[in-house]
């Protein structure tokens, strides 16, 4: 009898949890004021207006949803093997219960994040090679020390960080800004299915079918702040939605963190701005792993590189790269190299795994 109770309260936090178009505070508002979400689907529309809680737009919004076939709708929920968790339901995360806006519901194909350690790890899709390293090597890093990694699997740093959480053989978590049964971006299926069998989970406030519009993304940037103790941002213009998760996360009294750039970059408009406003300094993952609590492992393979014994050429050539990739003109400028030594010596650091081709003939330091 309790098992049926529960099950038809579900079904009604579930209508209730698709009404996206009324803000999730005033739909957990009418809830606790009413009861139950099954105590809302039952007023009358006299007593709804007289509450004065919803815009006229809303209050329609309300009541046409109520024409629709709700049995029908949860049946077909129910057979897409997707769980929802309503706030105040046991496995609806602690820390969202904490944030002005929490969500009226969490949607979830694979697993919730628990209680342990968890980062959040954005920045800018069309990120550079040297950011998506970066960002894969603390995704690696966090998940081998047992760190949850959030994040938003959007492309570049976002899904390099979840890359980089499953090469650790970690738990990631993806909160996307439309519906859970989607796929997006659509060419990250590989990454949306193996991110479910590692452990983790894709996650949404949204229920299924929700499309991809723009507005959801910031809306969802909260989430993705809220279930990570602190934040991480690689590479940010100077407005994107990377700020808006840093911004959610100082509100949430969250510790964030940004990797510095040249001065200059537009990739690094938005983290050298954060770094001015008091936002921690990544300039060593060693480090940063400490500032969480990890004592770094001595790393066997980068002690093999270091005594890698390169020629004098090799030297040269390794010498003129950093992290931002070089054109091979570049280096033939700079080492004073004819064009063959030059390539001989690309090829040898290559196979060492010091430098990585990152374009045509555009080279750059291997993190």
């Amino acid at each position: 009898m309790a098992e049926n109770q529960r099950k038809n309260d579900l079904k009604y936090d579930f209508w209730l949890a698709s009404l996206t178009n009324i803000n999730s505070s005033k739909r957990i508002q009418v809830r606790e004021l009413c009861g139950s979400a099954q105590a809302v689907y039952e007023l009358r529309e006299e007593t709804l207006k007289n509450m004065h809680l919803f815009t006229d737009n809303e209050l329609q919004h309300l009541l046409e949803s109520r024409k629709k076939d709700l049995n029908r709708a949860w049946e077909r929920f129910l057979g897409q093997n997707i769980q929802m968790f309503p706030i105040g339901s046991k496995k609806y995360p602690q820390r969202l219960k904490d944030i002005a806006q929490p969500p009226y519901a969490i949607f979830c194909k694979g697993s919730m994040p628990d209680a342990r350690k968890s980062v959040g790890i954005v920045g800018a899709r069309m990120c550079s090679e040297y950011g998506r390293s970066i960002a894969t090597k603390l995704g690696k890093m966090l998940a081998g020390k047992d760190v949850q990694v959030i994040s938003g699997m959007a492309l570049g740093i976002d899904s390099a960080s979840h890359a980089g959480a499953l090469q650790g053989k970690g738990s990631t978590f993806a909160v996307l800004g439309c519906g859970c049964d989607i796929c997006y971006p659509k060419n990250a299926r590989n990454l949306y299915e193996n991110i479910q069998t590692s452990g983790g989970g894709i996650l949404s406030e949204y229920p299924p079918g929700t499309e991809p519009l723009p507005y959801r993304f910031p809306e969802r940037n909260r989430i993705i702040s809220a279930l990570s103790d602190s934040l991480v941002v690689v590479e940010a213009k100077k407005r994107s939605g990377s700020l808006i998760t840093a911004d959610a996360a100082l509100e949430q009294g969250k510790d964030v963190y940004a990797v510095p750039g040249r001065f200059g970059d537009v990739l690094s408009d938005g983290c050298n701005a954060l770094i001015g406003q008091g936002a921690g300094i990544i300039y060593d993952l060693d480090i940063f792993l400490q500032n969480l609590g990890y004592l770094p492992e001595k790393n066997v393979e980068t002690t093999k590189i270091k005594n890698i014994s390169l020629d004098k050429s090799e030297k040269l050539v390794y010498g003129c790269l950093g992290f931002h990739s070089r054109y091979i003109n570049y280096i033939i400028e700079e080492t004073g190299l004819d064009l063959i030594t030059v390539l001989h010596s690309l090829d040898k650091l290559k196979r060492y795994g010091l430098v990585q081709e990152t374009f045509q003939n555009y080279f750059c330091k291997r993190i």
